[in-house]
């Protein structure tokens, strides 16, 4: 019992300093609004969300959905603004060789400025009191359930599931069809995020795989950069008929190449994050117990609520 009760606890804490974190991160956009704010902000609202995505998933009591579509509608909202700011950074590294990429440098930096005006309204129009209500309500379901004996099991039955959906479009990926790892990556970031939050209950959990898994999602992320980069050039060339964009086109078209074989050479390292199924070992136990010729343990491991905390806290941080 007193393994679930500190489970509960522990998230409701972490769900309490993520939300102050996002607070944070919201007043200082509005008070000093700047690109760095803006990512910051970004950054704040995702983990939140993922935390509050697996809380709705343990706790079927908590009135978590207005919350998650409240804040999946901000993420939203950047979408744009920060694809945009990743093509400029990337085209400024590029256009001193390439330049007839001065045109479409010209074109981000508009697009930029417009979506900046965009998102430093949208930052003053969030209202902060009905969310905060909201959260109270969740804290408060969560704590009603302290009590379910299931709860650990709960836990890694989640995991067990969304880790399982990852698997499910690994396995249908086809490199002639980018899309494919683009689905694999959608779900694995939910997975990644579960798991960023919840590690410090999993026994023997390597902290080096937090970087790994962060790596491991920017493998994947680099094909939809170049895609989305990709997308938006020959748009641009369609609209300008008389500027060669061909050389560059040529070159991001190589670039999408190099990081999709980028990411097949290290696609199944995907197995080293979890176990293939319940009944099975976690890797990093199997790892151990083939060195040691000890039986690797499959319970979960729940430390001290001060160590959990701090735990929590480097992983938001990562």
């Amino acid at each position: 019992m007193e393994a679930e009760q500190s489970i509960t606890e522990q998230l409701s804490t972490s769900l309490q300093a993520r939300w102050e974190k996002y607070n944070q991160e919201l007043n200082r956009c509005r008070a000093e609004f700047s690109e760095e704010a803006v990512h910051d902000l970004r950054v704040a609202t995702r983990r939140l969300l993922a935390l509050l995505d697996l809380t709705g998933l343990l706790y079927t009591g908590a009135p978590v959905q207005k919350l998650l579509l409240a804040f999946k509608d901000q993420l939203d909202s950047y979408d744009d603004l920060r694809d945009t700011q990743v093509m400029l950074l990337e085209v400024g590294q590029q256009v001193q060789e390439m330049p007839s990429l001065a045109t479409f440098q010209k074109f981000l930096a508009k697009r930029e400025k417009r979506l900046l005006q965009a998102a430093q309204k949208n930052v003053q129009s969030y209202k902060l009191n009905t969310l905060e209500k909201r959260l109270t309500a969740v804290q408060k379901a969560m704590r009603k359930t302290a009590e379910d004996s299931a709860l650990a099991e709960s836990l890694f039955q989640t995991l067990d599931d969304v880790y399982a959906s990852v698997l499910k479009r690994f396995k249908q990926i086809d490199p002639a069809i980018p899309q494919t790892i683009h689905r694999v990556r959608v779900r694995f970031k939910k997975f990644r995020y579960m798991i960023e939050c919840v590690y410090p209950f999993i026994a023997d959990f390597p902290p080096d795989n937090l970087r790994a898994m962060h790596d491991y999602q920017t493998l994947m992320g680099n094909i939809q950069d170049v895609e989305v980069l990709l997308s938006t050039l020959n748009t641009l060339a369609a609209k300008k008929n008389g500027h060669n964009f061909s050389e560059a086109i040529e070159h991001y078209q190589n670039r999408h190449t190099q990081t999709i074989q980028a990411y097949l050479g290290k696609k199944d390292e995907l197995f080293q994050f979890w176990r293939a199924s319940p009944s099975k070992p976690f890797p990093w136990q199997a790892t151990t117990a083939s060195q040691t010729g000890k039986k690797p343990r499959r319970k979960a491991g729940v430390p001290s609520a001060k160590g959990a905390e701090e735990e929590i806290k480097v992983a938001q941080e990562a």
